[in-house]
C-alpha cells in the first residue's frame, strides 16, 4: 500500500476512534453535570397529571391519577396503559440534561415545539406545574432537544420515544383489572359453534377455588386445575385487537345480553366479567366489561381460550400423585380391605374383612406395588355418564392413594358396556357427584387376595456383609466364617467347609413358594439359622417341617413376622451338617 494512502486511512481511523470517544466523553459529561436531570427534584409519587400535546400526530391528551389506577380524562375518559405510563414515570424520573448555551429554539424545533408535556405534582398541599417542550433529534440520533423553563437542553431520547405515539397505545387494551392468582369463583353462561355447520355448545358452568378448583354447576366435581388456571389467566390478560368510540347501546354489538359471559369473584367479594359476541360478518368478536360503555374488539383464538367445553375442564386423571409421596394404597372390594403401607424399612401389606384380621403389617412386594401405582398413574377417565347417579348398593370397591397432605380416589359400580363395545367400570371420585367411566384394571387390583401382595423374598442378606452363620438343632451347633481367602470354613478349623458353603446362597437369599398367614405349628426337625453381621446385627430364622391346615406336610421358614413354605432342599443339607461328624 502507498505510503501516502495508509496515512490517510490512519488518519480516518483515529479520526472515527475520536468521535467515539467525544461522543462517549459527551454523554458521560452530560451525566456528571451539575444540572444532570431534566427536571430537578421530580418524585414520581407525588405526580397527579400529565398533560401531552403532541403537534406532529394532532394529539392532546391529559392523564390523571385515579385511585387505583391512571385514568384518560381527554379527549376521551377511558384507563390508561399501565406500560405505557410507567415508561414515562421511569423517563421523567431517569431523564438527565446537558445545557446548550446560545441556542436557536426555531433551529432546533422548538419555536414551536415537536410536543408538550405538562407535569403536574402535588407538593405540600401545593401544586406544582413544569412544562417540558420537545424539539429536535440530535445528529446522531441518541439525543433530543428539549426546553424546560425558558432553558434549552440536550436530553436522551427516551422521553420523546414514549411521547411518539398515537391515542389507541395510550389506551389501556386491558378488559378486567384482575389477577387470576385473585380469583376464588368462576362462572361462565352462554353458547358457542365450533363449526359453522355444527350444533351449539353450551359453556354454563360455574366453580370455585376450596383448594382445588371443584365445579358446582351443572354438576358437581374436581376439575383440571391446570386447564381451568388457564382458562383464567386467558381472562384476566384478554386484551383488545381494536377499539369501538362512541360505541352507544351495547345491545348494538350483540352484547345485551351477550353471547359469552365470564365472570370472575375475587378474593374481596368483588365481581367483574366479561361479555363477548361475534362480529355479524366478519371473525372478531366484540367484547365488552360489564357496567363499562366501552367496547373493544377481540381476536377469536382469544375467545376460543375462554371456552373449553365443560367436560373438558373436569380432571381426567384418576390421581396426581407423584409415586414417590405415596405413604398408603388402599383398596377395598365389599367388606375387605387391603392397605399397601410405606415405611422405611418398604412396603408392607395387612388386610381384614370387617372385624376378622386377615393380615398384620407383612411384607409386601415391591414390584407388585409398583406395578398397582403404575396403573394408577396411567389411568385416565375414559367417558362421562352426565345424569347418572351411583347409589350405594350399586357401589361395591374402592381405590384411594393416601398422601402426607392429602387423599385421592373414590368408588366403584356396575360394570358396563359403552357404544363402541368395551368394558369399563362406574367411577366417583370422592367428594364428587359426576359418574364417569375408568378401565377395568382398578376394580381388578381391589379383587386380588390378600395374600398375593406379600413378598416372596423372606431375607437377602450381601454376603461380604457376613461374619458367621451359626446352626443348631437340638444341642448340635455349628459355626462357620471365612478365612483370609475368603473360603468358608468350620470356627475353630482351617479347613475349607465345602458342604456347607454349597449352601451359603440359599441361606443368604430365601424365597418362599408360598407365603402362609402366620401360626404357631409346632416344627419337627428343626434348624435354628443365626446370620451375624459385622454390624453386630443378627439375622435368625427357623426352617423346619409342619402339617398345613390343609392336610399338606411341608418344609417352611418361620420368623416372628415370616410364614412360608419353603424348598426342602436347603432343610435336608443342613440336617446332614449337624447330624456328621
Amino acid at each position: 500500500m502507498h505510503l501516502r494512502k495508509l496515512v490517510a486511512l490512519l488518519v480516518i481511523v483515529g479520526a472515527l476512534a475520536g468521535i467515539a470517544l467525544w461522543q462517549r466523553g459527551e454523554q458521560q459529561s452530560l451525566r456528571d453535570s451539575a444540572e444532570a436531570a431534566l427536571l430537578p427534584g421530580f418524585d414520581r409519587q407525588r405526580l397527579i397529571a400529565v398533560r401531552v400535546d403532541n403537534l406532529e400526530r394532532s394529539l392532546q391528551l391529559r392523564i390523571e391519577r385515579g385511585a387505583s389506577e391512571w385514568q384518560i380524562v381527554d379527549p376521551i375518559e377511558f384507563p390508561a396503559e399501565v406500560s405505557v405510563v410507567e415508561a414515562l414515570l421511569d423517563a421523567l424520573a431517569t431523564q438527565h440534561a446537558k445545557p446548550v448555551p446560545d441556542a436557536d429554539p426555531k433551529k432546533l424545533a422548538l419555536d414551536p415545539p415537536r410536543a408538550i408535556l405538562d407535569v403536574e405534582e402535588r407538593v405540600a398541599d401545593k401544586l406544582l406545574k413544569r412544562r417540558i417542550e420537545v424539539g429536535a433529534v440530535d445528529l446522531d440520533d441518541h439525543w433530543v432537544f428539549a426546553r424546560v423553563d425558558g432553558q434549552v437542553f440536550r436530553t436522551e431520547r427516551a422521553l420523546d420515544t414514549v411521547l411518539e405515539r398515537d391515542l389507541p397505545d395510550w389506551r389501556s387494551r386491558f378488559l378486567l383489572r384482575i389477577s387470576a392468582r385473585q380469583v376464588s369463583e368462576i362462572r361462565r353462561s352462554g353458547t358457542i359453534l365450533f363449526t359453522p355447520e355444527g350444533e351449539a355448545t353450551d359453556l354454563s358452568f360455574a366453580a370455585v377455588n376450596d383448594g382445588g378448583w371443584r365445579a358446582t354447576e351443572p354438576f358437581e366435581a374436581s376439575l383440571d386445575s391446570e386447564i381451568l388456571e388457564r382458562v383464567l389467566l386467558s381472562a384476566c390478560a384478554l386484551r383488545a385487537f381494536g377499539f369501538i368510540d362512541a360505541p352507544g347501546p351495547l345491545a348494538q354489538y350483540g352484547l345485551d345480553p351477550p353471547r359469552i359471559r365470564v365472570e370472575l369473584t375475587q378474593l374481596d367479594g368483588t365481581r367483574q366479567a366479561i361479555l363477548l359476541a361475534p362480529e355479524p360478518q366478519g371473525e372478531m368478536w366484540y367484547a365488552a366489561r360489564e357496567g363499562s360503555p366501552h367496547v373493544f374488539r377481540v381476536p377469536p383464538d382469544a375467545v376460543m381460550n375462554l371456552a373449553p367445553p365443560v367436560e373438558g375442564l373436569v380432571e381426567r386423571e384418576f390421581a396426581r400423585a407423584a409415586r414417590d409421596s405415596v405413604t398408603m394404597l388402599e383398596l377395598v372390594n365389599g367388606t375387605r380391605t387391603v392397605k399397601l403401607t410405606r415405611s422405611e424399612r418398604g412396603w408392607s401389606v395387612s388386610a381384614s374383612d370387617g372385624e376378622l384380621l386377615l393380615l398384620a403389617a407383612d411384607v409386601a412386594d415391591p414390584q407388585l406395588v409398583g406395578d398397582a401405582l403404575g396403573t394408577i398413574e396411567r389411568t385416565r377417565i375414559e367417558d362421562f355418564l352426565f345424569g347418572r347417579a351411583l347409589a350405594a348398593q350399586d357401589v361395591q370397591a374402592a381405590v384411594r392413594v393416601h398422601l402426607p397432605d392429602a387423599v385421592q380416589g373414590g368408588v366403584f359400580g356396575r360394570v358396563v358396556r359403552r357404544t363402541d363395545g368395551a368394558e369399563g367400570v362406574e367411577f366417583r371420585r370422592d367428594g364428587d357427584g359426576l359418574v364417569s367411566l375408568v378401565p377395568l384394571e382398578l376394580l381388578e387390583l381391589t379383587q386380588r387376595s390378600p395374600d398375593s401382595w406379600r413378598s416372596l423374598e423372606l431375607h437377602k442378606v450381601p454376603e461380604i456383609e457376613v461374619a458367621r452363620i451359626e446352626l443348631s438343632m437340638g444341642p448340635a451347633t455349628r459355626s462357620y466364617g471365612r478365612e483370609g481367602k475368603g473360603k468358608w470354613v468350620r470356627m475353630g478349623s482351617s479347613l475349607e467347609a465345602r458342604d456347607f458353603a454349597k449352601q451359603v446362597d440359599a441361606l443368604l437369599g430365601m424365597r418362599a413358594e408360598r407365603v402362609l398367614r402366620r401360626g404357631e405349628e409346632q416344627l419337627s426337625g428343626a434348624v435354628t439359622v443365626r446370620i451375624a453381621r459385622y454390624s453386630g446385627n443378627v439375622l435368625e430364622f427357623t426352617l423346619g417341617e409342619c402339617t398345613l391346615p390343609d392336610g399338606q406336610r411341608a418344609s417352611v421358614y418361620r420368623t416372628g413376622e415370616r410364614f412360608a413354605v419353603v424348598k426342602g432342599d436347603s432343610l435336608a443339607a443342613l440336617r446332614a451338617l449337624l447330624q456328621g461328624e
